[in-house]
């Protein structure tokens, strides 16, 4: 453990006794610095899913962190036996912990040799403050967490990083000029500056570095440039520390420049200090007061006069420092990242943040004015001018949002306007605001905005102040034209979700009934609202249990009676009518018969044909929603709900639809999905026959998959939708559309490996088959079945289904489905090791189809026979037999079955010892496949072709194609990862032999 090091300055690299080791593939890499950045402390393995994908696992996720988690611990003790314990990566009961000394990661070291060299200085000891500084930035080889810059759990920690690294220069800048190192110290100042033009430490060393050289003109000539940009952009003063620079240079008061350096060495990061009365606003002092504001202050006045046209007399308008801000919540939590987002270090705003403006979005409920409030209270003391906030009630109960006139009365009131002298017109009101905040620096937080036009009066408009904005509407419009920022509020993290819980209820309460806190998180759908009224009701009866609360909530599921607060403000429906009763009648229908969509998340042509409406009239529709927050466009063109809005949505359908109208709904849903499955399953795989099946109903549209890539995209969009959509079918009783969706699946399942979803909906439709005695379709749902249960690697139960499917067809005198039986039966016994009877059924089906002059089926036959021939010995027939089945497939467009062939061919180049022409076809295989997103197939192919390139003797190139089909097939939970894992340990077998061999040639053994 000790012989690990860690280098996160840049791109990630591990090193092992100072040897760098392979790390593997972005998401492991990502997954080790999320596991760095705990510093030793546990994380869950949801937690690491929704941090490592962004917060949209795939439903692979936790799957795939553990064959991770297993590589890494491969790498990061290579010399564990495979049955100890793990030492560094340790699994933990609440997740997996990485155990490895502080001081193996370099950005500890980095952060420690920074401390040092400031101390150092600090102490006079110059050139070994030099020496730490010089050292500290060497470590820096890029941008820091650089593996993980795109992702949330990062973007704070390289911030505070890269604070710390420019600290650091500064630092160095500063060493150089006690060290008389002038020329170096200019050209680092200079850098600095260029860089980092606000930051007034860079120009501060400047000028020293400057000054120090003999360079007297120039480091007035470098304040003067600074001042006059200030002032053209900002419409600010230099600080008063470079002030006081100047007037030292100016006077060659040597004594004075001495003093502001002294050993002044740059502070360590940390939040803003409070404002000190009369400072002068430079743009690294957020808290400081504008140049002047100071005086008028005193003065308690600022005169505006009217002129000719009269106004408001030419008495001063005193300006008094309003802090309107409602009171700090008592038990916020939570909120880290979109805190780390509101609080990033300052750009290019006038008011010290990124952006003058930021508008927070979200659903109802899911906390948007608790965290305003929070924000607003961690930086009102960069505003010392004051606080202003008003609830402009743009979703309120009443209806009766506030008109900006009146929000702008209550502000100019706030600001000591008095009120008969406040404007009558909107338009004057709005411009004796600004004038009133020009060269102020003033935070305004607008709560519960209704729009943009009810917002725009209210923006200052002026440098210096800043604007917070909550709305359930979007507010593009100011995201638009005034460069607002939006921050988005999704859902707490489960961490996050719990921590509110223990915030409210105790620390101790909470860790005493962990599942019990869980089982509330996920009753409430983590939504901060739901929480809130949960944790209320536990905190008034400390007596009961929080696993009774938590049974309570289980006993009320698919309700929002659990969720009935102590007023309208905490009553989860009451919240959810605001934003309900704002919507159009149309927009409103559609959010009500969303509720019968199946999820998880519905595209724009579904949510058409749900409603029986064109795309064109449904997509507005959807945008209305959206705005408002009632739905959410996870990805473009995908819209879902919340759990607990869903909820809701299903009583307004309930309540406002009749049966019949519901019932219509569902059948128009579920004739989307069908309809539109059909016409892909051609594409997928030109040789499975069509069910019968009904027109779709008046008002549904299905999409048009017209090439095979299309219509892979569109069965791996709607995965998870098809999986709920055919339970849907089932649970409410619509048997045809359960038979003819689990027919239209059954390549995309076998393509993905989806053995558990496929056995689910061909087994409800064997029933359904039974159940109207239709044997032409018992006989074709057991095949199916069969086929399942043979990919399972549950060959009796296949072989069973098979059997009374050949009974079926032969008793239905339907020899073409029994030869296709017969191709699945070879396909059984070649898995299961009886490779002569599945070459005998092959060349059946081959007969069968020359016969018939069916084309495609004598050219897959074709294929069938070359393969078990092959894999009998027979090279050189399989070889002739393939390359027919490759010319009639021509013209035929169909790849998949192409792909199949290619493969073949290239098994048998193999064992005839033709690598290089069996790699050529192993990848013209490959190509195809994965267009297909046949991960089955690709797998497959990819194990064949580790086995040529490792009879070429390219160990490494075998290895990369066995890891990658292990991977693959892991993912599907496919049988034959074993054979793959056997073949990955037999490479590392001769260099064991080696090393014995030697051992006892040496007289070691």
């Amino acid at each position: 453990m000790a012989e690990l090091e860690f280098d996160l300055l840049g791109p990630l690299v591990v090193r092992q006794a100072g040897t760098a080791v392979d790390l593997g593939p972005p998401k492991r890499r990502a997954l080790l610095i999320r596991l760095l950045l705990e510093d030793g402390r546990a994380v869950s393995l949801d937690r690491l899913s929704e941090d490592v994908w962004e917060g949209r696992p795939p439903s692979s996720a936790i799957s795939s962190l553990q064959v991770h988690i297993s590589r890494l611990r491969t790498v990061l003790e290579p010399r564990r036996r495979r049955r100890d314990r793990a030492e560094v990566l340790i699994t933990e009961p609440t997740g997996y912990a990485l155990h490895v000394p502080a001081e193996s990661r370099d950005t500890v070291r980095f952060e420690r040799a920074v401390a040092r060299s400031r101390e150092l200085l600090a102490g006079q000891r110059v050139r070994e403050a030099r020496r730490e500084a010089e050292r500290a930035l060497a470590m820096w080889r890029g941008a820091a967490l650089a593996d993980a810059a795109h992702l949330l759990f990062a973007v704070r920690e390289a911030a505070r990083l890269e604070e710390i690294r420019l600290e650091a220069l500064e630092l160095h800048a500063a060493v150089l000029v006690h060290d008389g190192e002038l020329r170096q110290a200019v050209a680092a100042a200079e850098e600095l500056t260029a860089r980092h033009p606000l930051r007034e430490s860079g120009w501060s060393l400047l000028m020293h570095a400057l000054y120090r050289s003999g360079r007297q003109a120039q480091a007035l000539e470098r304040y003067e440039e600074l001042r006059r940009h200030l002032a053209g952009e900002l419409g600010l003063e230099p600080g008063p520390e470079l002030r006081a620079i100047q007037r030292a240079i100016l006077h060659h008061d040597v004594p004075a420049l001495a003093r502001t350096l002294g050993h002044r060495v740059p502070p360590p990061a940390r939040g803003p200090a409070p404002p000190a009365a009369g400072r002068s606003a430079g743009p690294d002092d957020p808290g400081a007061v504008p140049a002047g504001a100071a005086d008028r202050d005193a003065e308690n006045g600022e005169t505006l006069r009217d002129g000719a046209d009269g106004g408001y007399g030419p008495d001063p308008l005193p300006v008094t420092r309003p802090a309107q801000l409602p009171p700090e919540l008592a038990h916020f939590a939570g909120r880290h990242t979109e805190l780390a987002q509101a609080l990033a270090p300052p750009g290019d705003g006038p008011d010290g943040t990124a952006f003058p403006v930021t508008v927070i979005g979200g659903l109802p409920g899911i906390g948007k004015t608790t965290l305003a409030i929070h924000w607003a209270h961690r930086i009102a003391g960069r505003f010392p001018d004051g606080q202003l906030f008003v609830n402009l009630r743009g979703f309120d109960p009443t209806g009766a949002a506030m008109e900006p006139d009146e929000a702008l009365r209550g502000f100019l009131t706030a600001l000591g306007v008095p009120p008969q002298r406040v404007p009558a017109d909107l338009e004057a009101q709005a411009a004796l605001y600004r004038s009133l905040l020009a060269g102020r620096r003033v935070l305004v937080l607008l709560d519960n905005a209704r729009d943009e036009e009810q917002v725009r009066p209210l923006l200052p408009g002026v440098p210096g102040c800043a604007v917070v904005v909550t709305s359930r509407n979007q507010l593009s419009g100011l995201v638009a034209t005034e460069g607002a920022r939006p921050l988005s509020l999704g859902l707490p993290t489960e961490a996050e979700a719990r921590e509110v819980v223990a915030t409210r209820l105790g620390a101790d309460r909470a860790a005493a009934e962990p599942r019990a806190v869980g089982d509330i998180v996920a009753r409430c759908a983590r939504l901060p609202l739901a929480l809130a009224i949960v944790a209320a009701r536990a905190a008034l009866h400390p007596a009961f249990s929080l696993s009774s609360v938590a049974a309570e909530l289980h006993a009320l599921h698919g309700s929002l009676d659990a969720f009935t607060g102590a007023d309208i403000a905490t009553d989860v429906r009451g919240v959810f009518s605001w934003s309900y009763r704002a919507l159009t009648p149309g927009a409103a229908r559609l959010f009500r018969l969303l509720a019968l969509h199946p999820g998880p998340d519905v595209s724009v042509p579904a949510a058409a044909g749900l409603a029986g409406l064109p795309v064109p009239e449904t997509r507005p529709l959807l945008a209305e929603l959206t705005r408002v927050c009632l739905l959410g466009e996870h990805a473009p063109g995908r819209f879902a709900f919340h759990d607990l809005l869903r909820v809701y949505a299903g009583e307004l359908a309930g309540q406002e639809e009749t049966e019949a109208d519901r019932r219509a709904a569902v059948r128009r849903c579920l004739d989307h999905y069908l309809h539109t499955a059909r016409s892909g399953v051609p594409l997928l795989n030109s040789q499975q026959p069509p069910l019968a099946c009904d027109p779709p109903a008046a008002g549904v549209t299905p999409e048009k998959l017209t090439d095979h890539r299309r219509a892979i995209r569109w069965f791996t969009a709607e995965n998870r939708v098809l999986n709920a959509v055919v339970k849907q079918s089932i649970d409410a009783g619509f048997d045809t559309h359960t038979r003819q969706l689990a027919w239209a699946l059954q390549e995309y399942y076998d393509c993905k490996g989806q053995w558990s979803d496929s056995l689910t909906a061909h087994t409800a439709a064997l029933k359904t088959a039974e159940r109207r005695s239709d044997r032409a379709e018992q006989a074709l749902f057991h095949r199916a079945i069969g086929r399942v249960h043979t990919s399972m690697g549950s060959y009796e139960g296949a072989m069973v289904h098979f059997d009374r499917a050949a009974e079926l067809f032969t008793e239905l005198g339907d020899v073409v489905e029994q030869a296709r039986t017969d191709h699945s039966v070879a396909i059984l016994f070649h898995r299961s090791g009886r490779d002569h009877a599945a070459l005998r059924r092959a060349e059946r089906v081959l007969e069968l189809a020359r016969s018939r002059g069916d084309r495609m089926w004598e050219a897959v036959s074709l294929n069938a026979v070359g393969w078990y021939r092959s894999v009998l010995g027979e090279h050189e027939r399989a070889l002739e037999g393939c390359r027919q089945s490759l010319m009639l497939l021509k013209g035929l467009d169909a790849p998949r079955e192409e792909a199949c062939v290619w493969d073949s061919l290239g098994h048998a180049h193999h064992h005839l010892g033709h690598h290089e022409e069996a790699l050529i076809c192993y990848r013209r295989a490959l190509a195809l496949f994965r267009e297909f997103d046949d991960g089955r197939n690709e797998a497959g192919t990819l194990t064949r072709v580790g086995d040529t390139q490792r009879a070429m003797g390219d160990e490494g190139a075998a290895r990369a194609s066995w890891q990658r089909a292990l991977e693959i097939r892991d993912e599907l939970g496919r049988l034959g990862s074993e054979e793959i894992r056997a073949r990955l340990a037999d490479l590392a077998a001769p260099v064991t032999r080696r090393a014995r061999e030697r051992l006892v040639r040496h007289g070691d053994g």
